[in-house]
C-alpha cells in the first residue's frame, strides 16, 4: 500500500513539474484555425460563393469589383484580386509556434519562417483558382509580403508553385513602399476587367480609417460589396481590425462590451 501511495505522490510531483503554458491572447484564435470544422467550413463557403459570383461576373460586361477601376473597362480581359495571407496561404503554423515559444510578431519572423517553405492552402482556395483559370480570369495577388515575383528562388514564389497555386511573376504585387493596397489595386485595373476582391482584411478591399467606429460606417457604406463582388475569408489571429482596438491587452478589455 505504501508503495503505491509513493507511486502516487512521485506521480503526482512529475505532473506538477511539468512547464505550465502561459496564456496567449492568439491561443484560441490560433486552435479555431488551425482545428475547427467551422472554420474549414467557412473559408470553402466563402470560396465556393466567390465561385458562383464569377459566373455572374463574366456575363455582365459593365460588372468591376474595384472601386479604383475608372476607365471603360467593358472591353478588358477579366481578372480577380486576392490577398495573401490567410486568404490564399495558411500561416496558422507559425502562429501556434510563437504562442509556445512567447516570441513576438516582427517582419524579420515573419520572413524567416517564409524561408521555410512550409505555409499550407487555405481551405477552398486552390480550387476556386484553379477553375477561374479554367474560365479565362487571370489571378493576381497584392501581399504585403516582402518578396520578389521575378525571382523563382523567392520563397513566396516557391510555396506558390510547391502548392500549385496559378502563378506568373507579372500578377504578384509584393509590398513596395508601404502597405497600402490601392494603388497596386488600379495598376491591375488599367489593363484587366476586375470581377472579384478576396481578402482576409478590410484594407484588402478599399483603404479604410483605424478608428474601430469609422471602420463600422465604411463596413456599412460598403454592405451592397460583401458577398456578391468582395469576399472575405475569416482571420481572428490578426489583421487591421486589432490595430484599430489597441494591441495592448488594456485596451482589448476597454474595448468589449459586457
Amino acid at each position: 500500500m505504501l508503495r503505491y501511495a509513493f507511486l502516487a505522490v512521485v506521480s503526482a510531483i512529475a505532473t506538477f513539474a511539468q512547464p505550465v503554458p502561459k496564456q496567449d491572447q492568439n491561443l484560441n484564435a490560433t486552435l479555431w484555425v488551425q482545428g475547427s470544422a467551422e472554420y474549414a467550413a467557412l473559408a470553402t463557403q466563402t470560396y465556393r460563393a466567390a465561385g458562383l459570383a464569377l459566373s455572374a461576373a463574366l456575363a455582365d460586361p459593365n460588372w468591376t469589383a474595384a472601386y479604383e477601376q475608372t476607365n471603360d473597362f467593358r472591353g478588358l480581359p477579366a481578372a480577380v484580386i486576392l490577398d495573401l495571407d490567410e486568404t490564399v496561404l495558411d500561416n496558422s503554423t507559425i502562429q501556434g509556434r510563437w504562442i509556445k515559444t512567447g516570441e513576438p510578431f516582427t517582419e524579420a519572423a515573419f520572413m524567416a519562417w517564409a524561408k521555410e517553405v512550409r505555409a499550407g492552402a487555405v481551405p477552398g482556395a486552390v480550387a476556386f483558382l484553379h477553375v477561374a483559370i479554367l474560365k479565362g480570369v487571370a489571378p493576381f495577388y497584392i501581399t504585403n509580403r516582402l518578396c520578389n515575383a521575378g525571382d523563382p528562388n523567392d520563397p513566396t514564389v516557391k510555396m506558390l508553385k510547391e502548392l500549385r497555386i496559378p502563378f506568373s511573376p507579372e500578377r504578384l504585387f509584393c509590398k513596395t513602399a508601404g502597405s497600402n493596397k490601392t494603388d497596386r489595386r488600379k495598376l491591375v485595373t488599367e489593363k484587366y476587367r476586375v470581377l472579384l476582391l478576396i481578402g482576409d482584411d478590410f484594407n484588402d478591399f478599399t483603404a479604410v480609417p483605424e478608428s474601430v467606429e469609422d471602420r463600422a460606417k465604411l463596413q456599412k457604406f460598403y454592405e451592397p460589396m460583401w458577398g456578391t463582388k468582395w469576399f472575405v475569408l475569416p482571420n481572428p489571429m490578426y489583421g487591421s481590425w486589432e490595430r484599430a482596438v489597441g494591441t495592448d491587452l488594456v485596451k482589448k478589455w476597454n474595448a468589449l462590451r459586457p
